[in-house]
């Protein structure tokens, strides 16, 4: 898997740009935010594309302009190592690789530390933020949070946003961090166990009750 980041040259901070539409400006209502006058409230709009890992920048007619090594551009494709400068503000575009593992075998696993994969008993992924769930979907481009977690989660951990336009559906996000999450590939939600014979007899008793 790939992580898409834009490291400041001029200035300290490092961005990590999740996959599809990432808004850069001076509004606190921007996805990434830079707090500096030379940057418009809505300077650009980032968009890493899924169906081939490229990246375009497109310039919102912003007062100081958008510029990729040196050149003025309203929209164009920004490749790995390139520098882009949103008015004053400098930055470098770094694409790095990293692989999720999802470790095997069984025995009950000890407590550890944040940025560490954990298991279930049976060698299933476990839920980053409830180890004792099952890891069901994942965070588009990572974790996005200060003290690093595998971003892997159970549907139950997450909060859930109704897509809007009426279209169908639900959006869900880390609780800790806000990074979008889809399902892990090839993995479900595990059904409901069922339930045992003391359960299944205590049930027909009941439904009798109500007949008679």
């Amino acid at each position: 898997m790939l992580r898409y980041i834009l490291r400041g040259t001029n200035q300290p901070f490092e961005y990590e740009l999740h996959t599809g539409l990432n808004t850069v400006g001076r509004n606190p209502t921007n996805e990434f935010r830079i707090p500096e006058a030379s940057v418009s409230s809505f300077h650009a709009e980032i968009t890493v594309h899924e169906s081939d890992g490229s990246v375009t920048v497109r310039d919102l007619q912003s007062t100081n302009g958008t510029f990729i090594a040196g050149q003025p551009v309203e929209e164009a494709r920004l490749a790995d190592g390139q520098q882009l400068q949103l008015g004053n503000v400098e930055m470098r575009l770094v694409v790095e690789e990293y692989d999720v593992k999802i470790p095997t075998g069984a025995g009950v696993q000890p407590a550890l530390a944040a940025g560490t994969i954990q298991t279930l008993p049976d060698g299933t992924l476990a839920c980053s933020r409830n180890p004792s769930l099952a890891a069901t979907h994942q965070a588009i481009g990572g974790c996005q949070a200060v003290i690093k977690c595998p971003g892997v989660f159970n549907a139950a951990s997450l909060r859930t946003t109704k897509l809007a336009g009426g279209k169908a559906g639900l959006l869900l996000f880390c609780t800790d961090c806000n990074a979008k999450c889809e399902p892990i590939p090839g993995v479900s939600d595990r059904p409901s166990p069922k339930k045992g014979l003391f359960s299944r007899l205590t049930q027909t008793i009941l439904i009798g009750r109500k007949k008679g």
